[in-house]
């Protein structure tokens, strides 16, 4: 009831004059409020934003209304509004009861959210015991041990030391720092970064005065106030800036100020942390504690990747923070056969043994978990503790979304990606585009459960096995893991028996749509076909339709059962004290057929579906047994399917609890780290609701994936909001700078980024028209064995099935590293290319594939070649367990490739996109030329890009210069009416996003040019990394998948050629008299030109005719 009249009192402060069923509007992060005029200034956003941590679960039209219908059967007396329908406006009231409570309301919408709290109190000296897995260990602390240092938290009160002014910065300031940080490291000795030398390099653009283009000048002001936008083209130097920017705001603003970096994975934040700590500046990792195993063999591997082939000679500055020290280890007694694992440290898991008189802390409960009494002195938890006086923090985006603070350090519950916003003046995100994916996918995680290459239910069931196997079964005694063990093997079991159906009936498939599907949208379809003479349209939404009668009241009895069974689908309900025990005695009927599918022959249920259907629609006389008979296969289907649901469910929230006792932590665990629950107030829902859902994929003959995803929120709101997370709480927000080289990137669905660029970094004019000079050209190969031109078979890599791929891989390799046998001395395309290279110090070629998989076959080719065994080098990922690291480079290690003395490195195409400079001495690029044997094209049924696709409607609907969500919601009588038609629309946008084709040739229009766009950032990207220093990049593009009509002998248009599209979306701004704006023609001019000259000059095809004006072809 308080929650409904939170709601109500928000909307009559708002709008005394808006009707009862517009609240849940104000509640899902959208801005309807604001299109109707009733959410206008910064108070009544922090009103807003403080009742959504209250009522984000009413956010739903259905819920809300439903909640509305239950309040008005609340005695009168008792409610504090009243209404006469859910469709007029609320009355205020003067109950009797709680007369005081709209004060109270008042209060909770004007005052910050408390945080949840969950103490911990220190362990005493003696004897205590602590769980791992199904065991216990007992450890007894002796009193020198104790410390009256207890753990210090952070002080989340503390306002921001710049106090939210915008940081203000001169060019000529930031040059001043270079040289003191250049003085710096020549006292200290060790690695020169040159940050003089490479700032000189960068050129600072900001807009004219006028507003129309970006612009230079002599000692430019570097302006940070709120949320700033900073584009740069690739090698600009954007990482140096950022590090100067970050040196100079801690040591010499006034007042210094508090900095989180945000990078791209966790060596890159190990070596800032050590690169500021040599500058003599107090920075700290944000780490989260279930990776640090990861994490910590990851670094082990690359420093016996770079030749340290003793554990004892790694040395490196992130073993200090990956530590698995742990002193009450030691303590345990000498009959303990083997260490404790690194997730099996009592940290805070101690419990007071019973019997036991040792003081055991003040308050304490012998029940109740204690902190280890080392925690304040522990080296594994160094990180955690430098980051309260820490002026410098380094994270990734999974580390601050996901990573909570210790109950150790900190009773109150928060993530750390809050307490940066709390403790941060400034928040510099790298490579925002990616960022801006990646949360993206972590609200958003799918897999595919049965079918094709990349199971997760085979996946981790192998693992399973294996760890079962190697523990003698024995960690089956531990409650949660027989618990995980049972969900997973009927994941597995239901999973098969769904995909069996799928592959073998066509109109069950027809049925189950072609967008999603989920046990409850196959409900309601059986609803529908059941009852097809009721009126179900109010039965749906839990109310009476028009239809009346029996009919009805049967179809709502089903639904009733229906309903319930989806809660517990495999356990029988109690029959006692029952309100309704006819629906509960149907409940326990269907999970006793649910069961029996699972574990019986198919055929041998047959007859009880039909038995059971044939019972269940008896009041159904119009339909009968035609009913029954055509819907008995989809009943079983929906039985098997709601199985399947709750056993994932129950398999994803037990994760944590058997992660440490199975060894989990390699397995892919996308659907286990669900997003937690702190951010449901923060983000917008998915625009078509937060959703779960299955997709049956059929593949070309008898075959297909059958997939999983979860909907949880539009994640790129987070990255694109971090600046106002203060206002909920009446404080300051951090400032926050974006950086990337593409995160203006046209109408891509994925990279682009929707904030206003404000900054252009760009290299100096003498760099540019080095990089100008980059030349592009095709060279497409053929199948041998051709008679003549016009039967030569071009060779594609990409969109091929997987046997003609590895064949295809092979001849490519085969014609550019074997020269041509019939042409005596003959060298190969490669030695060429190496020769033609006019600098001897970047005579490298970058050989680009599609997987890593990929890499390694066309590496064991082209070493099994004689003229090439020990010139190649492979890439593999960070956490590859390879015997043998001969001539392999792990990713984390790329920037290295100069000093392997090899001249090909073999790499997957994403796996070295951006990230990492691969430069000489001097700084300039090490790799001369690249070959992509692969176009970039995502799966076409990755489902991902649907997610991408939705969210960049909804952010582009509601932050795009057209501001199409406030005019179109206006168009409707009220935010309730608006509110229904935004998710009517938003369905059907999903709908279509999840069943178009993806293929290249099947695009057309504006998705064409949005997917050009996605790939104009893969390659650009890719080719800055051989642009670094000025240098020009010499490409190759071999896949005939880019120029499938000219590898044909024919004219390729920007609808059958991604190279031809490029060219197409870019031309535009190239062009004065275009209708684009004139700051976007400047901005695309200054990340852009190089691509665009290099793409214009192509040297195969040459010729540029247009049949359309925005669309070129080449003959």
């Amino acid at each position: 009831m308080l929650d409904i009249e939170l709601g109500l009192y928000l909307q009559q402060h708002l709008n005394p004059d808006r009707n009862a069923d517009d609240t849940w509007t104000l509640l899902g992060g959208y801005p309807f409020g604001a299109a109707f005029g009733d959410v206008t200034d910064d108070e009544a956003r922090a009103r807003v934003a403080r009742a959504r941590h209250y009522l984000w679960d009413r956010r739903r039209h259905h819920e809300w209304r439903r909640s509305l219908t239950d309040y008005l059967t609340i005695p009168e007396h008792l409610r504090g509004f009243d209404f006469d329908e859910p469709s007029a406006p609320p009355r205020r009231r003067q109950p009797a009861r709680a007369a005081g409570r709209f004060e109270v309301y008042d209060r909770v919408l004007s005052d910050p959210p408390p945080f949840a709290r969950t103490p911990i109190p220190i362990a005493g000296a003696g004897e205590h015991t602590f769980p791992v897995g199904n065991l216990r260990y007992s450890v007894r602390i002796p009193k020198q041990l104790l410390t009256d240092a207890a753990p210090t938290g952070h002080q989340l009160d503390d306002p921001l030391p710049g106090n939210g002014e915008p940081v203000e910065v001169r060019w000529s300031q930031l040059k001043a720092t270079a040289d003191t940080m250049d003085a710096i490291e020549n006292d200290r000795g060790g690695k020169l970064h040159q940050w003089r030398r490479r700032l000189d390099r960068v050129e600072l653009r900001v807009r004219d005065r006028r507003g129309q283009r970006f612009a230079s000048s002599a000692d430019p002001l570097f302006r940070i106030d709120g949320l700033l936008n900073m584009a740069g083209m690739v090698g600009a130097g954007k990482s140096t800036v950022r590090d100067i920017l970050t040196y100079w705001a801690v040591t010499q603003a006034d007042p210094a100020r508090n900095v989180t970096l945000v990078v791209g994975d966790v060596a890159e934040v190990l070596a800032i942390v050590e690169l500021f700590t040599n500058l003599g500046v107090d920075a700290a990792p944000v780490l989260g504690h279930s990776t640090r195993e990861r994490n910590l063999e990851r670094l082990h591997r690359r420093q016996a990747g770079a030749g340290a082939d003793s554990m004892l000679a790694h040395d490196h500055v992130g073993f200090q923070y990956l530590s698995s020290a742990c002193a009450l280890d030691a303590l345990r007694g000498s009959e303990e056969t083997r260490p404790l694992r690194i997730r099996e440290a009592p940290c805070m898991s101690l419990l007071p043994a019973r019997g036991d008189d040792h003081d055991h802390g003040s308050g304490s409960r012998r029940d109740t978990r204690h902190v280890c009494p080392l925690y304040s002195r522990c080296p594994r938890h160094i990180g955690s503790r430098n980051l309260i006086t820490a002026k410098v923090w380094v994270a990734t985006p999974a580390g601050l979304v996901h990573s909570g603070l210790p109950n150790a350090i900190q009773p109150e519950r928060i993530r750390y990606l809050e307490l940066a916003c709390r403790r941060s003046d400034l928040i510099i995100v790298d490579e925002a585009d990616r960022v801006q994916m990646q949360l993206d996918t972590a609200f958003a995680p799918a897999m595919t459960l049965r079918g094709g290459n990349e199971s997760w239910i085979d996946e981790v069931s192998v693992h399973k096995i294996g760890e079962l196997i190697r523990g003698r079964h024995l960690q089956l005694v531990n409650v949660n893991v027989d618990e995980w063990n049972t969900a997973i093997n009927t994941v597995q079991t239901a999973a098969d028996k769904l995909f069996a159906l799928l592959i073998d009936h066509s109109e069950l498939r027809s049925w189950i749509t072609e967008d999603y599907f989920s046990a409850f949208t196959l409900h309601r379809l059986l609803i529908d076909d059941w009852f097809a003479t009721a009126d179900t349209t109010g039965a749906h939404e839990g109310a009476h339709g028009a239809g009346g009668g029996e009919a009805l009241d049967r179809l709502e009895f089903v639904q009733t059962v229906l309903n319930r069974y989806r809660d517990q689908p495999l356990r029988a309900q109690r029959v006692s004290n029952d309100p309704d025990p006819e629906a509960t005695e149907w409940v326990n009927r269907f999970v006793n057929l649910t069961l029996e599918i699972l574990q019986s022959p198919r055929e041998s249920v047959q007859d009880r579906l039909t038995d059971t259907l044939t019972e269940l629609l008896v009041v159904d006389t119009d339909a009968g047994e035609k009913t029954v008979d055509a819907h008995v296969l989809r009943f079983e289907f929906t039985l098997v399917l709601a199985a399947l649901h709750h056993s994932l469910d129950r398999m994803t929230i037990l994760w944590t609890q058997v992660e440490p006792v199975l060894h989990l932590e390699g397995t892919s665990n996308v659907m286990s780290r669900r997003p937690p629950k702190d951010y449901e107030p923060i983000l917008p829902e998915s625009p078509m609701g937060n959703i779960l859902g299955f997709q049956f994929h059929a593949g070309d003959g008898p075959s297909g994936e059958l997939r999983f995803f979860r909907c949880n929120g539009v994640g790129r709101e987070l990255l694109l909001s971090l600046h106002r997370l203060g206002a909920v709480d009446s404080r300051p927000g951090p400032h926050v700078m974006l950086m990337s080289a593409t995160s203006w990137a046209g109408t891509s669905t994925r990279y682009h980024v929707y904030a206003p660029v404000d900054v252009v970094l760009r290299p100096h004019a003498d760099e540019v028209a080095g990089i100008n000079k980059s030349s592009f050209r095709t060279h497409l190969l053929y199948w041998p064995g051709n008679t003549g031109p016009g039967d030569r078979a071009p060779i594609r890599l990409s969109g091929t099935d997987s046997r003609t791929r590895s064949a295809a891989l092979v001849q490519m390799l085969n014609q550019l590293a074997l020269p041509d046998r019939s042409l005596s001395g003959g060298t190969s395309v490669f030695d060429e290319e190496l020769a033609d290279i006019e600098d001897p110090e970047r005579r490298r070629i970058l050989v680009l594939v599609g997987s890593y998989d990929e890499a390694k076959r066309a590496f064991d080719h082209l070493n099994n070649i004689p003229q090439w065994k020990g010139r190649v080098t492979r890439l593999i990922s960070d956490d590859a367990d390879v015997d043998d690291y001969w001539m392999t480079l792990r990713r984390g290690e790329v920037a290295t490739f100069a000093d392997t003395g090899a001249s090909l490195l073999i790499a997957p195409l994403l796996a070295v996109e951006r990230g990492h400079n691969i430069v000489v001495t001097g700084g300039k690029a090490a790799i001369g030329s690249v070959f992509f044997l692969a176009r970039p094209h995502p799966r076409p049924d990755d489902i991902t890009l649907a997610i991408q696709a939705i969210n960049d409607w909804a952010v582009r609907g509601i932050r795009g210069s057209t501001n199409t969500f406030d005019t179109t919601a206006r168009r409707y009588d009220s935010p309730n009416d608006a509110g229904l038609a935004y998710r009517r629309a938003a369905t059907k946008q999903w709908v279509h996003f999840l069943t178009r084709r993806m293929a290249w040739s099947s695009l057309r229009g504006d998705e064409q040019i949005a997917a050009a766009w996605d790939q104009l950032v893969v390659i650009w990207q890719v080719i800055g990394r051989l642009v670094r220093g000025g240098e020009a990049a010499r490409v190759v593009f071999v896949d005939a998948a880019f120029a499938p009509r000219a590898a044909e002998f024919g004219t390729d248009t920007a609808e059958t050629s991604l190279l031809v599209a490029l060219l197409a979306v870019l031309q535009p701004y190239f062009d004065e008299n275009s209708d684009k704006p004139s700051l976007d023609r400047s901005l695309v001019t200054a990340l852009y030109e190089p691509l665009y000259l290099a793409l214009g000059l192509l040297q195969d095809p040459v010729t540029v005719s247009v049949t359309r004006p925005d669309w070129p072809v080449w003959s």
